[in-house]
């Protein structure tokens, strides 16, 4: 399966150009919780997102059992295909349930993290000075331990840097504090100005849904621009 091909898939209920039909199931799958849980960094407004793939997913009005091999050959297919995109897949834990994958926009974790408040975060929760790239490597290892229930793993609050929240808000809820304004996160800064922010991410979250869902394909998403 090609990138290409992959890149081509759209909210329909044939079959993906040239997939027989269990790696269609897969793609479908795999384009529509992408679309759902993670339209802010399909428009280029987030810097990354969290989500999980079930082997049993329900798309396009029916249940799809997922093969496992299929699966693998379409994430791989995927990964290779994304950083033309300005992206990149990976794959952080998974059982015999669910795939857990972390999808990312390099640029936008290298802005986020360049930040100095972020980077005090970091260090206080015991990442080491490095690139950005290596600090996400970090984060996906921590993140991997604890879907593996290692013990001692903690879930890694700290992920809200890399998910774009600003460091004050991440500081705020590691600390315990009242927040001011919550939304897809919750607020301790200014609430207006953290309202303003959660309406531009529904917005282009939104809007991602809706085009993919008169059919466009998701190279078509990915390459949308951005409007506030």
């Amino acid at each position: 399966m090609s990138g290409r091909h992959a890149m081509a898939v759209r909210l329909t209920d044939g079959l993906v150009e040239h997939c027989d039909e269990r790696l269609s199931d897969v793609c479908l799958a795999f384009a529509e919780t992408l679309v759902r849980m993670a339209g802010g960094v399909i428009a280029g407004i987030k810097p990354s997102a969290i989500f999980s793939i079930p082997m049993c997913a329900y798309c396009v009005g029916r249940w799809r059992q997922l093969e496992r091999q299929a699966l693998d050959e379409a994430l791989r297919a995927y990964a290779q295909v994304l950083p033309s995109y300005g992206a990149a897949l990976a794959v952080l834990y998974r059982n015999d349930r669910r795939v857990y994958l972390m999808i990312w926009r390099p640029d936008m974790i290298e802005a986020a993290l360049a930040d100095a408040d972020a980077a005090a975060i970091l260090q206080q929760e015991g990442y080491a000075p490095a690139s950005a790239d290596e600090q996400v490597m970090e984060l996906r290892r921590r993140l991997a331990a604890y879907y593996r229930r290692d013990e001692g793993a903690e879930f890694p609050y700290e992920i809200g840097l890399f998910l774009g929240y600003p460091p004050e808000d991440v500081r705020g809820f590691m600390a315990g504090e009242e927040a001011t304004c919550v939304g897809p996160w919750r607020a301790y800064g200014d609430a207006d100005a953290a309202q303003r922010r959660f309406d531009a991410l529904e917005r282009q979250e939104r809007r991602c849904r809706r085009r993919f869902a008169r059919g466009e394909t998701l190279g078509a998403l990915f390459s949308m621009d951005c409007v506030a």
